[in-house]
């Protein structure tokens, strides 16, 4: 099995590109606002990226966004594979302008292939979990001797569908999300982008790699359509075939965290279930927000630079820790206990994933 390497990655959100969401969040930043949107009454918390001018859900606003993302993905090697992570992509075209199906997930790898003159992949759509699992995809490739390259892709936007979809669950807080905080009332939804270039070791200069991924785990625990196991038995069962896999000691985890009640108690105990007692622990999507298909692959960017830097960042809108054996805070950064970090995602249908990054 070949070593696989991260040699390349940017990200947009709410606050910037990469370098401006890290520093960002740092600075205890947030990228989300109340905003009014589409026909659903009342002011929402929203993110969108700044200086995205089309219509919010749009395929001009994807198109946008996409272009802005991927300008300065580098020269691409010969037998490069794409593999692209989307829920929806522009799903409110179906609703904007009759009769216009373009930019739609189904569409999105073999146009983003074409755009780039590589193989497409494939489109990952697994919830938010997708650009996670598109990352493994790409690993598990070049660890295999299928290709040489792999280029992650994954984005999604703030849509009325999903936001009408996501009210009538109950599951958006009125106000901000509070990852992991005993009030927590709901998440906040947010465009978001991110492309990562991964690469066979034997085929990188030592010079060129920003992190080495892996192991990594999938899991399915099925247990409800939208709700996560209350036991926490799929993201357990994720965490601990990583472990099995490794004899590193595990720095700290950049978690899912959407800022739900029953995702965050799940992800504590899964946490707790794993890992000794003091483990630091953050999520992003207090300033971030969810942006579905892209959280993962915006995380794991994040999650490089923690490596980078040896701390997590602040989980922005914590003010009250739940109940947990993990270390968990809202106003400072974290120091991560070794130089190794775990990112996970877990979404609709019980699937789970989980990724462990090492520094070089």
């Amino acid at each position: 099995m070949r070593k696989v390497v991260i040699t390349a990655g940017d990200c947009l959100t709410c606050l910037g590109d990469s370098q401006q969401t890290w520093q960002g969040l740092l600075a205890g930043k947030s990228g989300i606002s109340l905003q009014n949107f589409g026909h659903l009454e009342g002011a929402w918390p929203l993110g969108f990226i700044p200086g995205l001018s089309s219509e919010v859900g749009s395929l001009e606003r994807q198109d946008e966004m996409l272009e802005r993302l991927l300008k300065n993905v580098p020269p691409l090697p010969p037998h490069t594979k794409l593999f692209c992570a989307t829920t929806k992509a522009a799903t409110d075209e179906l609703l904007l302008r009759t009769g216009r199906n373009k930019g739609q997930a189904w569409q999105m790898a073999d146009q983003l292939a074409e755009q780039f003159g590589i193989e497409a992949g494939s489109t990952v759509s697994a919830a938010c979990v997708s650009s996670l699992i598109a990352i493994i995809q790409g690993a598990m490739r070049i660890s295999t001797g299928e290709c040489n390259h792999a280029l992650i892709v994954g984005f999604d936007l703030v849509s009325q569908f999903v936001l009408s979809g996501f009210s009538s669950l109950k599951a958006l807080t009125l106000t901000s999300a509070k990852p992991f905080d005993c009030n927590r009332d709901g998440l906040a939804l947010s465009d978001g982008a991110g492309w990562m270039l991964l690469a066979a070791e034997d085929v990188t200069e030592p010079s060129e790699i920003l992190a080495t991924p892996g192991p990594w785990s999938m899991s399915c625990d099925a247990n409800h359509i939208t709700a996560p196991s209350r036991n926490a038995t799929g993201l357990t069962s994720a965490l601990r075939d990583i472990l099995s896999q490794t004899e590193a000691p595990i720095g700290g985890i950049h978690a899912h965290g959407t800022a739900t009640v029953f995702n965050d108690a799940m992800e504590l105990l899964a946490f707790q279930n794993c890992f000794p007692t003091g483990i630091p622990v953050c999520s992003v999507k207090g300033a971030l927000g969810h942006s579905l298909a892209a959280s993962g692959i915006i995380e794991t960017i994040m999650a490089i630079h923690s490596l980078h830097e040896m701390v997590l960042p602040p989980t922005i809108g914590l003010e009250t820790p739940s109940k947990s054996s993990c270390t968990l805070s809202g106003n400072s950064t974290l120091p991560l206990l070794h130089p190794t970090v775990i990112t996970c995602n877990s979404g609709f249908g019980g699937i789970n994933a989980a990724l462990l990054l090492k520094n070089i």
